[in-house]
């Protein structure tokens, strides 16, 4: 069989939850990873927008996600990697007084 994947992935079976709107999110299992992308599965697959944040209970991670393809049951999403801004340094001193 002829893999198209660019990098392995790692089965996981764990659980999350995928955050559907401001006010709502669905429980989810996902069943694997790989560098790039997640492999979902949920009941109410049809109600998950396109782009969505992804909240790995496990290992604490929230991933913002793509959907790439849709079945019944499963979305097979890419993860977008995104860096935290880093607070910006002011060019100001403290300066500590004297009593």
């Amino acid at each position: 069989m002829f893999e198209r994947r660019s990098s392995p992935r790692t089965l996981l079976n764990e659980t999350g939850s995928i955050s559907v709107d401001e006010h709502r999110s669905v429980p989810c299992v996902v069943y694997d990873r790989s560098m790039g992308g997640v492999r979902i599965t949920l009941p109410e697959a049809e109600i998950v927008p396109d782009r969505f944040v992804l909240s790995l209970k496990a290992s604490n991670e929230i991933l913002i996600c793509r959907a790439v393809w849709r079945k019944l049951e499963e979305i097979g999403a890419s993860t977008e990697t995104t860096e935290l801004p880093r607070p910006a340094q002011s060019g100001l001193r403290r300066v500590q007084t004297v009593a």
